[in-house]
């Protein structure tokens, strides 16, 4: 497909309640699948989440102004599951809001299954907010490489992160902002996520602190990287069980 990003194409189409049936060639080529060193498909990716983003600041993307209670499963927390974004370290946050609403709610809402209900069609609804906007965040925190925790979703909320929705129910999702699929985050972001880990989920057990790939066992997810498990998992796990 052509990776020549036209504005006016996108833009055209997000401004429909149902853009992502318009654009749904385009998502499941190009946005849906899992992709690591295409920086051609990843440039193109960006142009369009930039955009997203200012649609979003702008209100001019039409969304839900009520909907079902997504949390409504929401269970208690056992697990933490460890992420990273896959992009710029610096990406804002309204950055990786947009990404959550074309890749996750742009896709279940394409499969006509959310919770059950029939939505295709329908504008989006998340039920989360943040100052007053809607947000679809995938993560309930996000981790800078200078050591920053930014708190995204409230404990209360389910974060659609896992791949799973039994595990999204009973989980925390925990993000390192950068791309690590092939090298190791700072000291002071490991230890970051530790600290949010230790401070907020006191009660989760060591082994109830997994990879994503630990959990979405699926050719191409290797998130939070390939050095996860031999290296930097178990720094982690030394951070959050402090002696």
């Amino acid at each position: 497909m052509n990776l020549d990003f036209q504005r006016e194409y996108w833009e055209s189409r997000l401004q429909y309640p149902d853009w992502y049936i318009r654009l749904e060639n385009e998502l499941r080529q190009l946005f849906f699948p899992v992709v690591h060193n295409n920086p051609g498909l990843k440039a193109f990716r960006n142009r369009v989440y930039d955009l997203v983003e200012e649609l979003l600041e702008g209100n001019k993307i039409p969304l839900a102004e009520s909907g079902p209670a997504l949390d409504r499963d929401r269970q208690p927390i056992d697990t933490v599951v460890i992420h990273h974004t896959e992009e710029d370290p610096r990406m804002s946050l309204g950055k990786l809001s947009a990404i959550g609403l074309v890749r996750q709610y742009g896709f279940q809402y394409l499969e006509n299954n959310v919770l059950g209900d029939p939505v295709r069609g329908q504008p989006v609804w998340s039920g989360h907010f943040r100052e007053g906007k809607m947000v679809f965040f995938a993560y309930h925190w996000l981790i800078r490489p200078d050591g920053r925790a930014e708190r995204l979703l409230g404990d209360s909320s389910i974060g659609w992160h896992a791949g799973n929705w039994e595990m999204n129910t009973r989980s925390v999702g925990v993000a390192l902002s950068g791309n690590y699929e092939e090298s190791v985050p700072p000291f002071a972001q490991i230890e970051a996520a530790a600290k949010v880990i230790r401070e907020n989920c006191p009660h989760v057990a060591r082994e109830g602190i997994v990879g994503h790939r630990e959990v979405k066992k699926v050719a191409g997810c290797t998130c939070p990287g390939v050095y996860f498990l031999a290296t930097w998992k178990e720094t982690l796990l030394q951070g959050v069980h402090l002696a």
